[in-house]
């Protein structure tokens, strides 16, 4: 073979190798494509799937064996109730999960997966299969307690002047604080960011005008901030994002972790109570309507504040109460449930379950984590429902 026609041959070999190898670059890039959008079509679908599922469930109630005088409370998944005796734990069917004595005048408060409570000084921390990880007594009277997901705070002893002391979930002092609260009431605290910080709200009872203040610590009670409200009352307080969103009788108002407040976030509530929150991502969902509803009159407006929504919806009825869920809005009147998505026009109304026909719906009581609502009735029994 002449050298020009080898040449020639090692030329159109090369040529031909290097589009078996851009074919192969190409083959390899399109089914890299099509494996990523088939991924994509999948997690749509599921989400669909998800939505659709949720959006369609039926609607149902089932009967509780408590009444609406017993304290009764969600706790998570479940409701407890309290009989003058003794702590019941029921599921959302109403079978009974377990139940735990407490004796006479007690009181409990609950996280989703701890109770705590007491009587006089005596203390009860109980996991969420009620068993007792702590049952003492302490030196003090104990005036409330609240447990979050690693510890428990109790505010102990007089009105004016209480100890704040925070101990794990078995009882162990983890810290405690006194000079805070000298001439102070304490109204109310709760765990933030995972249960690793505390806020409270306190009173100055002894100032020439009232004065609310908010202060926040790390567990190991390491003083992060104290906030002078003023005279307005913060008689709630929601996490999210980084922020604690406190709500007043007049505004909402933003605070970080060390008590510095982001002005340009207040929005003006005043003539409106909170009415239910949830945490959306890095934004608080805050449920209002006109404060002043009195249980003749009802809900007629509920407000709904979502990051930069500020959406109002006017209820086709009077309503006995109002909740989240889902990102969706459901109220409650004597015979129907209500349901709106944060930006629809107008609500859907669905009747109540027929084990409820006739009994005229008097009182919301709570909402479980699965979208259960608690629902009371004119003669004093109590429902679970199953939210659509």
């Amino acid at each position: 073979m002449k050298y020009a026609e080898r040449t020639e041959s090692g030329e159109r070999i090369l040529q031909y190798l290097n589009k078996w190898n851009n074919q192969k670059k190409n083959d390899q890039r399109n089914r890299a494509f099509l494996l990523g959008a088939i991924a994509l079509v999948i997690i749509l679908i599921v989400i669909v799937l998800m939505n659709t599922i949720s959006s369609n469930r039926t609607v149902s109630a089932a009967k509780l064996r408590c009444v609406a005088t017993q304290e009764v409370t969600p706790f998570g998944n479940r409701v407890l109730y309290y009989d003058g005796i003794t702590l019941f734990c029921l599921d959302g069917s109403g079978s009974e999960k377990w139940s735990y004595t407490l004796g006479s005048n007690a009181s409990f408060t609950c996280s989703s997966q701890t109770v705590v409570a007491w009587s006089g000084s005596q203390l009860h921390i109980l996991d969420k299969n009620g068993q007792p990880t702590y049952n003492e007594t302490l030196a003090n009277t104990i005036q409330f307690a609240k447990a979050g997901s690693k510890y428990v705070a109790i505010v102990m002893g007089t009105d004016v002047g209480p100890t704040l002391e925070i101990k794990d979930l078995w009882g162990t002092h983890v810290d405690d604080e006194i000079a805070a609260y000298t001439d102070m009431i304490i109204l109310d605290l709760g765990f933030f960011d995972s249960g690793e910080y505390l806020w409270t709200t306190s009173l100055d009872v002894y100032g020439t005008v009232a004065n609310t203040v908010l202060h926040t610590y790390k567990v190991n009670m390491t003083n992060s901030g104290e906030i002078s409200l003023g005279e307005n009352l913060a008689y709630d307080v929601v996490f999210a994002g980084g922020k604690l969103n406190v709500v007043t009788t007049r505004k909402l108002r933003k605070f970080d972790y060390r008590g510095t407040e982001d002005t340009q976030a207040s929005v003006l509530v005043y003539g409106w109570q909170l009415e239910d929150h949830a945490t959306v991502g890095n934004d608080a969902m805050l449920l209002f309507s006109l404060s002043g509803s009195s249980s003749t009159v009802g809900l007629n407006q509920l407000r709904l504040l979502y990051g930069k929504t500020d959406n109002r919806f006017t209820m086709p009825s009077s309503c006995v109460g109002a909740a989240l869920f889902n990102k969706r809005v459901y109220a409650f009147s004597a015979d129907t449930i209500y349901r709106a998505n944060i930006n629809a026009q107008r609500f859907e109304a669905i009747a109540l379950p027929g084990i409820m026909d006739g009994l005229k719906v008097t009182g919301y009581l709570g909402m479980l984590e699965n979208g259960t609502a608690l629902l009371s009735t004119a003669d004093g029994s109590v429902f679970s429902v199953t939210l659509p």
